[in-house]
């Protein structure tokens, strides 16, 4: 190579980005090598562009347009004396540098969530960071972050939980679900369930309003303000709402561990029943959905409810697992029931 061709840091610059085409980037090469000021040089350039590929880490800041303005300067002038160039690189890119690590200190802190899962047949109560109580049925899962910031409180919901939302009108307090519905409100009472695996996400409003915001059947976003007593559908195959007639402590009486049905039907008393003491019903005879059903129950008596639907419908019941009988109140891992 031609001891006398100038190597400009502009091409520099592109050599450490990747720019240059294959004979460049081997004159390149061979000045670096021919002396150690020129090496001195190239590797001043060299962490020049390990910085600005920093800042592409630390925040989206357009360090790829700061390290153009860099090339540009030095194209327009090949006679920049090296003391200034390197102030006017350092100008550029600690510059955004600065702004990046302020904007990521005080905008930018790692958010920290916090996760319960509860095993099945079992019930948690949870205390949220704004002061809301959550109460948590079986199998249910929450994520919340440990502190809530900006304008919302968000939390995350598979399962099912009934919200003491604390009253803030500058924080919405929002529901995110598995599905395309989700629930806003900024201090209420209310019940949601929304299994993952369900076929729909039932919502029942005891105080206070929830604006419900799902996609229908046309895939647009559409809204639904519910008023007290109300208990709301929303079906995972039609996108549609339904609005139904309940006895809401028949919806919240697990929270307080009791079972209560109220003219309940055999289909939504084995879906309590499930949930309530973690437990598979096979049905042997369809015509077992005719029945419905009214009481109050307290504490895990399992045997003592199908005692009940024994005597007062004529249901018989067996116990699959051969270690749990009509003698065993207490059911601690998933068994199976048959009815008939």
């Amino acid at each position: 190579m031609d001891e006398q061709k100038h190597i400009d840091e502009y091409t520099l610059l592109n050599y450490y980005s990747s720019s240059l085409p294959a004979d460049q980037k081997q004159e390149v090469e061979l000045w670096i090598q021919a002396s150690e000021e020129n090496r001195k040089i190239a590797h001043d350039i060299q962490y020049i562009c390990m910085a600005t590929d920093t800042l592409n880490t630390i925040e989206e800041v357009n360090s790829a347009e700061a390290l153009e303005q860099v090339k540009k300067r030095f194209h327009k002038t090949n006679k920049t004396n090296y003391l200034v160039w390197f102030q006017r690189v350092a100008a550029i890119l600690i510059l955004p540098l600065l702004i990046s690590t302020i904007y990521f200190v005080t905008k930018k802190e790692p958010a920290e969530y916090i996760e319960i899962k509860t095993n099945p047949g079992m019930v948690a109560t949870l205390n949220l960071p704004d002061g809301s109580k959550v109460w948590l049925n079986s199998g249910s899962y929450l994520k919340h972050p440990l502190k809530f910031t900006g304008d919302t409180r968000t939390v995350e919901l598979d399962g099912e939980a009934y919200f003491s939302v604390h009253k803030d009108k500058s924080k919405r307090f929002i529901v995110n679900t598995p599905f395309d519905l989700k629930a806003e409100v900024l201090g209420t009472e209310f019940n949601m369930e929304a299994y993952k695996g369900s076929d729909k996400v039932t919502t029942t409003l005891i105080s206070g309003s929830v604006k419900l915001s799902f996609r229908n059947k046309e895939n647009n976003e559409e809204s639904f303000i519910m008023k007290p007593d109300d208990e709301v559908a929303y079906s995972i195959k039609t996108k549609e709402i339904k609005t139904n007639a309940s006895y809401l402590p028949t919806q919240i009486a697990w929270k307080d561990g009791l079972v209560i049905f109220r003219n309940t039907s055999f289909k939504e008393t084995l879906n309590i029943l499930s949930k309530r003491f973690n437990t598979e019903f096979i049905v042997k005879n369809d015509l077992l959905y005719e029945n419905s059903f009214t009481g109050t129950f307290s504490g895990q008596h399992l045997t003592l409810i199908l005692e009940h639907f024994r005597l007062s419908s004529g249901i018989q019941y067996k116990f699959i697992d051969p270690e749990i009988g009509p003698d065993k109140d207490k059911i601690s891992e998933k068994t199976i029931v048959e009815l008939y």
